[in-house]
This record gives C-alpha cells, structure tokens and sequence, in this order.
C-alpha cells in the first residue's frame, strides 16, 4: 500500500502490533518482530511498501528491508506483495501458503490463517480481483477468487471457495460458499484495532 508519510508507516505498523498483543509500545514492537514470524513479515512489507516509493529510500535502505521481507516471507510461508493495498491491522494467525494477487484489496483488520488464497480469474480478457472489507476473518484453507466483494464483520470458514460477492456480517462456509447466518466475525477477531489514539 502506498503511505503518504512516515507517520502514516508508523500507524500501519502499530496497529499490525496491535492484532497480535494488544499493545503498541516499542517493547511489544521488539518482543513480536523477534517471536512472531507473521508481524515480522508484515512489518517488512509495510517498511518496504514505505521506502519504495522514495527515491532516496530505494536507493538505501529499500534493498535491506526487502531481503528481510523475503527471508521471513519464507519462513512464514507468505507472498504478499508490498504495494497490495492492504488496511491498518493485519494479522497473520499462522503460516504457511497464503498467497495475496498484488491487485487485490484487503481493508483493516483482515486476518489471513494457513493455506489462504486471494486471487484473480478472467473473463472476457479481463483481470477480475476480490475486494475484501474491513474486520473479515478468513479461516484455514480458504480460498477467495475473483472479481468478488466481500463486505465487513465477515467469516469466510475453513476451506471454504468464495466466488460470489459476501454481505456484512455474514458467515460463510463451502464450495462454493453459502451464507450459514448473520451472526458477523465477533470473537473470531484478536484484538481488532480501535484507530489511532484508542490503543
């Protein structure tokens, strides 16, 4: 995603903290990027996704924080463009096979699980991408395909395949994916981020 300033890094980075401790202070900073395999991937992306876009940044540092991000990348086992226009509060639950089109939308406090896989299909010669809402969890396995909007407070189940737009609040499950009820993500969320100044 594209920040406008380093204030605008630092927020990203402090509310990805936030989903996985509930806190956003340098000492959980620390204590997660040396612990915590996804935050330390996320928190690269965000860092490259920052330096890219300024020439005296690429030129430096850029080159470092991207080693970085594909060394813990394939620890985590994640492929997440930095440029993906990802939301505040990102939260990893665990690694392993989740691949994230570059083109595709997430917005704030998307948890992604093992196994996950946002991505395109064609139609007509045409690219299609999913647009995925705020505060939506996407359980093991889950695959999201398409040209598809997935609104807010969502649950997209284990192995579920989503090729159809998703309403908020719901929860889904199957193949394809089928609205079970209305009842939102609510406890499925670890510390959803509440925005700046309510840390």
């Amino acid at each position: 995603m594209y920040f406008a300033d380093k204030q605008a890094c630092r927020e990203t980075i402090q509310a990805d903290l936030y989903r996985y401790t509930g806190k956003t202070d340098r000492k959980a900073l620390r204590k997660c990027r040396r612990q915590t395999p996804g935050f330390r991937f996320t928190y690269y992306m965000r860092l490259c996704a920052y330096a890219r876009e300024r020439t005296a940044l690429r030129l430096t540092v850029f080159p470092y924080y991207k080693w970085r991000e594909r060394r813990a990348g394939g620890k985590v086992g994640a492929e997440i463009f930095d440029l993906t226009p990802i939301g505040k509060g990102l939260h990893i639950a665990h690694g392993g096979c989740i691949v994230v089109h570059s083109g595709a939308v997430l917005g704030e406090n998307v948890t992604l699980s093992q196994g996950v896989t946002i991505g395109q299909t064609l139609k007509d010669g045409k690219v299609l991408l999913p647009v995925i809402g705020s505060n939506v969890y996407i359980a093991p396995g889950a695959k999201v395909i398409g040209g598809v909007h997935v609104g807010n407070n969502v649950v997209i189940g284990a192995n579920a395949v989503v090729t159809r737009d998703v309403p908020d609040n719901a929860v889904v499950a199957g193949v394809p994916a089928k609205v079970l009820h209305m009842g939102g993500a609510g406890e499925y969320l670890l510390h959803p981020y509440p925005g700046e100044g309510k840390a």
